[in-house]
Protein backbone atom coordinates (compact mmCIF):
# COMPACT_ATOMS: atom_id res chain seq x y z
CA UNK A 1 0.00 0.00 0.00
CA UNK A 2 1.19 3.14 -1.21
CA UNK A 3 2.38 5.66 1.74
CA UNK A 4 0.92 8.78 1.88
CA UNK A 5 2.93 12.09 1.92
CA UNK A 6 3.01 13.72 5.06
CA UNK A 7 1.91 17.43 5.25
CA UNK A 8 4.97 19.42 6.48
CA UNK A 9 2.92 22.50 7.02
CA UNK A 10 0.37 21.35 9.12
CA UNK A 11 2.45 19.59 11.60
CA UNK A 12 4.50 22.75 11.64
CA UNK A 13 1.22 24.53 12.72
CA UNK A 14 0.17 22.16 15.37
CA UNK A 15 3.92 22.08 16.98
CA UNK A 16 3.12 25.93 16.41
CA UNK A 17 -0.38 26.07 18.87
CA UNK A 18 1.42 23.40 21.43
CA UNK A 19 4.44 25.70 21.87
CA UNK A 20 2.95 28.94 21.68
CA UNK A 21 1.72 28.86 25.89
CA UNK A 22 5.23 28.37 26.32
CA UNK A 23 6.20 30.98 24.23
CA UNK A 24 3.96 33.64 25.51
CA UNK A 25 5.05 32.65 29.20
CA UNK A 26 8.72 33.13 28.55
CA UNK A 27 8.13 36.42 26.67
CA UNK A 28 6.48 37.36 29.71
CA UNK A 29 9.02 36.77 31.97
CA UNK A 30 11.35 38.46 29.64
CA UNK A 31 9.38 41.49 29.38
CA UNK A 32 9.26 41.83 33.19
CA UNK A 33 12.90 40.77 33.96
CA UNK A 34 13.92 43.80 31.01
CA UNK A 35 11.68 46.39 33.12
CA UNK A 36 13.78 45.85 36.16
CA UNK A 37 17.08 45.49 34.38
CA UNK A 38 17.31 47.50 30.85
CA UNK A 39 20.48 46.32 30.09
CA UNK A 40 19.20 42.58 29.69
CA UNK A 41 17.28 44.20 26.15
CA UNK A 42 20.30 44.80 24.93
CA UNK A 43 21.89 41.45 25.91
CA UNK A 44 19.53 39.51 23.65
CA UNK A 45 21.48 38.61 20.33
CA UNK A 46 18.10 39.32 18.37
CA UNK A 47 17.71 43.04 19.27
CA UNK A 48 21.41 43.60 19.06
CA UNK A 49 22.04 42.26 15.34
CA UNK A 50 18.60 44.20 14.80
CA UNK A 51 19.64 47.33 15.75
CA UNK A 52 23.28 46.84 13.78
CA UNK A 53 21.91 45.90 10.96
CA UNK A 54 19.47 48.78 10.95
CA UNK A 55 22.19 51.01 11.82
CA UNK A 56 24.32 49.76 8.69
CA UNK A 57 21.15 49.89 6.36
CA UNK A 58 21.15 53.80 7.70
CA UNK A 59 25.02 54.37 6.96
CA UNK A 60 24.41 52.92 3.75
CA UNK A 61 21.41 55.58 2.85
CA UNK A 62 23.39 58.47 3.99
CA UNK A 63 26.52 57.67 2.26
CA UNK A 64 24.70 57.11 -0.74
CA UNK A 65 22.99 60.66 -0.67
CA UNK A 66 26.23 61.99 0.06
CA UNK A 67 27.81 60.78 -2.85
CA UNK A 68 24.64 61.93 -5.16
CA UNK A 69 24.98 65.10 -3.17
CA UNK A 70 28.63 66.02 -3.92
CA UNK A 71 28.53 64.48 -7.46
CA UNK A 72 29.03 67.01 -9.59
CA UNK A 73 26.12 67.68 -13.01
CA UNK A 74 27.10 66.40 -16.14
CA UNK A 75 28.14 69.68 -18.41
CA UNK A 76 25.26 71.06 -20.27
CA UNK A 77 26.70 70.04 -23.74
CA UNK A 78 27.25 65.98 -22.42
CA UNK A 79 25.94 64.04 -25.09
CA UNK A 80 23.12 61.61 -23.42
CA UNK A 81 24.44 57.95 -23.28
CA UNK A 82 24.30 55.57 -25.69
CA UNK A 83 21.98 52.78 -26.59
CA UNK A 84 23.30 51.53 -29.67
CA UNK A 85 26.35 51.13 -31.66
CA UNK A 86 27.60 49.31 -35.14
CA UNK A 87 28.58 46.10 -35.79
CA UNK A 88 30.90 44.93 -38.57
CA UNK A 89 29.15 42.85 -40.70
CA UNK A 90 30.31 40.01 -43.38
CA UNK A 91 28.15 38.16 -45.67
CA UNK A 92 29.03 34.50 -45.31
CA UNK A 93 28.38 33.33 -48.64
CA UNK A 94 31.99 32.28 -50.58
CA UNK A 95 31.18 34.67 -53.74
CA UNK A 96 29.66 37.41 -51.88
CA UNK A 97 31.92 38.34 -49.04
CA UNK A 98 30.82 41.71 -48.87
CA UNK A 99 31.60 43.72 -45.59
CA UNK A 100 28.80 45.90 -44.46
CA UNK A 101 28.62 48.29 -41.29
CA UNK A 102 24.88 47.60 -39.21
CA UNK A 103 22.74 50.01 -36.37
CA UNK A 104 21.56 48.57 -34.06
CA UNK A 105 20.64 48.13 -30.05
CA UNK A 106 23.39 47.17 -27.78
CA UNK A 107 23.37 43.32 -26.92
CA UNK A 108 21.71 42.74 -30.73
CA UNK A 109 22.22 38.68 -31.15
CA UNK A 110 19.58 38.11 -33.93
CA UNK A 111 22.53 37.01 -36.88
CA UNK A 112 22.75 36.38 -39.65
CA UNK A 113 20.89 39.52 -41.13
CA UNK A 114 20.52 40.08 -44.78
CA UNK A 115 23.44 40.72 -47.28
CA UNK A 116 22.49 44.40 -49.09
CA UNK A 117 24.74 43.12 -52.40
CA UNK A 118 23.55 39.46 -52.39
CA UNK A 119 20.21 39.88 -50.49
CA UNK A 120 20.82 36.40 -48.71
CA UNK A 121 20.44 36.11 -45.21
CA UNK A 122 24.22 34.69 -44.69
CA UNK A 123 25.81 38.09 -43.53
CA UNK A 124 27.42 36.83 -39.60
CA UNK A 125 29.32 39.31 -37.36
CA UNK A 126 32.87 40.30 -38.27
CA UNK A 127 36.34 40.43 -36.51
CA UNK A 128 39.20 42.80 -38.21
CA UNK A 129 42.04 39.69 -38.54
CA UNK A 130 45.72 41.63 -38.20
CA UNK A 131 48.06 38.64 -39.08
CA UNK A 132 50.59 38.96 -42.11
CA UNK A 133 48.67 37.18 -44.50
CA UNK A 134 45.62 39.01 -44.27
CA UNK A 135 46.48 42.69 -43.28
CA UNK A 136 43.32 43.72 -41.37
CA UNK A 137 40.64 42.15 -43.44
CA UNK A 138 37.55 41.65 -41.75
CA UNK A 139 35.94 38.30 -41.67
CA UNK A 140 33.22 36.33 -40.57
CA UNK A 141 34.79 34.19 -37.54
CA UNK A 142 34.25 30.12 -37.82
CA UNK A 143 34.80 28.13 -34.68
CA UNK A 144 37.60 25.77 -34.20
CA UNK A 145 37.91 23.97 -31.24
CA UNK A 146 35.73 26.27 -28.85
CA UNK A 147 38.02 29.24 -30.49
CA UNK A 148 37.14 32.01 -32.60
CA UNK A 149 39.71 31.94 -35.75
CA UNK A 150 39.99 33.31 -38.95
CA UNK A 151 38.69 31.27 -41.77
CA UNK A 152 41.47 32.79 -44.59
CA UNK A 153 44.62 32.12 -42.37
CA UNK A 154 43.62 30.35 -39.47
CA UNK A 155 44.98 32.62 -37.05
CA UNK A 156 43.52 32.37 -33.31
CA UNK A 157 41.23 35.72 -31.88
CA UNK A 158 41.00 36.31 -28.42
Amino acid sequence: MAQENPNRLSEWLEVAKAQAPVLRRNLAEFAGAVRENPGLLWGSRTVRYSTYGLGGLMLVWIVGGAVSLLTPAPPASAKPIATSADFHVVCGQADCGHHFVIHRDFGFRKFPVPCPKCHRETAMPARRCTSPKCGGRWVAPRMDEGMASCPVCGRKFD
